[in-house]
């Protein structure tokens, strides 16, 4: 057995509420922690851990408990930051939208079982300035505000990241039509009408268009599939189905489901597992929950070679370097009034890469030259 086949084995306990089976002896505690962590299921991992004979012990032990220890204080927090944060916005008449984990989280069994990685939140149209006075008020420190033209990034240490959103999806996305009105079918909490929700019907749509993003952009863990089970099953009654089923085709999108819920049936359901989905699970579970640079750029690469031609390395790394105007607007609003400013924009975005995220931009060398 494998350390992946290991991890799916102790989730889909954690998941049924069963025993799960022992650790085999070739397998290393660290090995499947450092998998865990990758995927960002330690806690779907540790629930069943917990239940077994020969649980890991010393240091090993210590790992595992302090990981836990960590994951319960950040959970608590950004559950707690997020009601705070929605106080704020509310005093001062700002509608806020919470988006992905903070809804996931009710729809486990525990909320400790789904880790996130950063709270999100659509912001009211043109509330995006006002919200940054907030998070100053909130002693967050700005991390990248003001330069995407998507969403800013607060920090507040040890562990609270904060992502606010001015649109869902941006308009270089193939399905951004969908989301483009979305606040206009938002519905409000009804003891304050600031606060807003999805239907669970667009909560599962977003879900998917967000799932398939990361997927094909460079791959993602074993958690999104934990998602996929979680959404369809206990928002079966709540999800309009048919509706479901007439706008797939439209996002292109049918077969991408179809992989997700049959990835789900096998692990949780007992369901039957084929080519197909065997070839997406090993993807998965190599990409972990933020997929990796290696998939990005094979992703970025062949979408270069259909849209533009670019068929070399040398082609595809001035791209990268010079990217077209289109996507530079996307990062620079600025650029739709004042085109000019385009051969500037590129020496700042090249500036701010080196100096603001040098590992990055070693990985993504790195990453070409391996290239094929």
């Amino acid at each position: 057995m494998t350390v992946s086949n290991y991890l799916l084995n102790l989730i889909r306990a954690t998941v049924r509420n069963e025993m799960p089976m022992e650790k085999p002896e070739d397998i290393s505690w660290q090995d499947l922690f450092d998998l865990a962590e990758f995927h960002q299921v330690q806690e779907l991992a540790f629930f069943s851990i917990q239940k077994l004979k020969d649980k890991p012990m010393g240091e090993e032990r210590k790992l595992w408990q302090d990981a836990h220890e960590r994951n319960d204080i950040i959970d608590v927090l950004q559950r707690e930051e997020a009601k705070l944060i929605m106080e704020e916005t509310s005093k001062k008449g700002i509608g806020i939208l919470p988006l992905k984990g903070y809804f996931f989280k009710d729809l486990y069994p525990q909320t400790i079982l789904r880790e996130m990685g950063d709270l999100d939140f659509l912001i009211e149209p043109g509330k995006i300035d006002e919200m940054r006075s907030i998070m100053k008020e909130m002693s967050y420190r700005e991390d990248d505000v003001g330069l995407e033209a998507s969403h800013d990034v607060y920090k507040k240490d040890p562990y609270l990241v904060v992502e606010n959103h001015r649109r869902l999806l941006p308009p270089t996305e193939e399905n951004h039509w969908f989301t483009d009105d979305i606040w206009d079918r938002l519905e409000s909490n009804p003891d304050n009408p600031l606060i807003k929700s999805m239907t669970w019907t667009d909560f599962y749509l977003f879900h998917l268009l967000h799932f398939e993003k990361h997927y094909s952009m460079g791959g993602s863990g074993i958690k999104g599939i934990v998602d996929q089970y979680y959404a369809k099953t206990v928002l079966k009654d709540k999800i309009d189905w048919d509706f479901v089923e007439d706008i797939l085709p439209k996002m292109n999108y049918v077969e991408f489901e179809r992989m997700a819920t049959g990835l789900a049936e096998f692990l949780f359901e007992d369901g039957e597992m084929n080519d197909e989905l065997s070839k997406a699970l090993t993807f998965i579970m190599g990409s972990g929950s933020y997929g990796t640079m290696e998939e990005y750029q094979k992703f970025e690469f062949e979408k270069y070679k259909k849209e533009q031609g670019i068929k070399t390395k040398k082609g595809y790394f001035f791209r990268r370097m010079f990217m077209e105007r289109e996507r530079m607007e996307y990062i620079y609003p600025s650029l739709k009034k004042h085109g000019w400013l385009l051969p500037f924009l590129w020496i700042h975005r090249l500036f701010k890469s080196v100096f603001t995220n040098s590992k990055k931009v070693k990985s993504e060398i790195k990453g070409i030259k391996k290239m094929k």
